[in-house]
């Protein structure tokens, strides 16, 4: 009962800084939401052509970030082609981040042109996704790293919605996350699936509900559990360390102190 706030705050501080150094790798429980974007993408044909818009900028990369990353992993092991795009214009700033962790090249001998392709940023939100999916070559002519598309064997026979197994988008922004739905699932009838930051899943969870995404990466949490099921731990997983371990901490603390609370109430009495 009378030991100083201080040692408390020290010792929750230590919880959390033991797993940031030496992450533990603590049991996750996956949610169901995450379990079914791993297990569509899983389920897919070796060499599907999926489109991925990164959504989200420098604001948003602690949260999507490590789950993008694990996305890619799965992708690429699965041997699939990636086209990727940006509607946010930090998604640009994004990519060289995310390919600099997932090193396709170097771990799934995968090949820049033949393998993926990353238009960069294309402005107009759901203009820009409806105009990918109606006719990409009327809205895109060069790659990001200014190549003519028609040059790269990626995009061979691939020119609008009927052409991708796949529609994927992990953003910050409602508007994004609503689009690819209305463009994606119900103007074209491709199967989709999202990601967003934790805040948002209250907004974006009923397309979940409702069959128009297949799956929902839901911010740190779900980023965590794509790490763990793609077996590729990153950023996320250590944060869950973090939260588990420290939160398992004060819970420890509550119930050391309602105890003694109670023990000294009885002594009292």
């Amino acid at each position: 009962m009378d030991v100083p706030r201080e040692v408390i705050m020290a010792l929750v501080l230590i919880s959390m800084i033991i797993p940031a150094l030496n992450p533990l790798g603590l049991p996750l429980m996956v949610g169901d939401m995450s379990r079914a974007w791993y297990r569509t993408v899983d389920e897919l044909p070796e060499g599907s052509v999926i489109l991925f818009d990164i959504a989200f900028g420098s604001g948003g990369y602690p949260s999507l970030g490590p789950g993008t990353i694990a996305a890619f992993h799965q992708m690429f092991e699965k041997g699939h082609k990636i086209i990727m795009m940006a509607t946010d214009l930090e998604g640009s700033m994004m990519y060289p981040l995310i390919m600099d962790s997932v090193k396709p090249e170097q771990n799934y001998g995968a090949v820049y042109g033949e393998d993926w392709v990353f238009f960069g940023y294309i402005a107009g939100g759901q203009t820009a996704m409806a105009g990918i999916l109606g006719d990409i070559r009327a809205l895109v002519s060069t790659d990001y790293q200014g190549n003519d598309i028609d040059s790269l064997a990626v995009m061979d026979g691939v020119n609008g919605a009927d052409d991708f197994d796949l529609v994927a988008s992990i953003t910050t922004s409602g508007d994004i996350a609503e689009g690819w739905v209305y463009q994606g699932y119900s103007q074209y009838n491709r199967p989709v699936i999202g990601g967003c930051l934790s805040m948002m899943t209250t907004s974006i969870k009923p397309y979940y509900d409702t069959g128009q995404l297949l799956g929902l990466m839901d911010g740190i949490k779900g980023a965590a559990d794509l790490e763990f099921l793609t077996k590729h731990p990153g950023d996320a997983i250590v944060s869950s360390d973090i939260l588990s371990f420290s939160q398992t901490l004060v819970l420890i603390f509550i119930a050391v102190g309602n105890i003694a609370y109670w023990i000294q109430k009885g002594g009292n009495s």
